[in-house]
């Protein structure tokens, strides 16, 4: 940094402050059991992205083994995508057969 911004390099550093942003972050030190979460800085509004399942699913579990993290709880209908784990593969809505799978939260 020294060579690059002379002098006093703290001053230059400013230039990259976050005051507002949102996002998200993958933590895949487990490949097993990879999980997803959100992170906000400042004001902004946290925006939950994922796979959701609508009311037309009719419980037929195409999903669940197409899903690498399995994590699709099948036990109810309409099944329920846990978007902690969800690695946004998007396999789940190629594969069903009622397409009522829809993505969301995404700009």
């Amino acid at each position: 940094m020294q060579k690059i911004y002379p002098d006093n390099t703290r001053t230059a550093l400013e230039v990259f402050r976050l005051y507002e942003a949102s996002g998200e972050y993958f933590d895949i030190s487990n490949p097993a059991h990879v999980t997803r979460d959100s992170i906000v800085i400042g004001q902004s509004e946290a925006v939950t992205n994922g796979y959701f399942v609508g009311s037309a699913c009719i419980g037929c579990k195409l999903c669940y083994f197409v899903c690498p993290q399995k994590c699709i709880d099948i036990s109810v209908k309409p099944v329920v995508i846990d978007q902690s784990c969800c690695l946004h593969c998007g396999r789940c809505v190629e594969i069903c057969p009622k397409q009522t799978i829809e993505k969301r939260g995404y700009r």
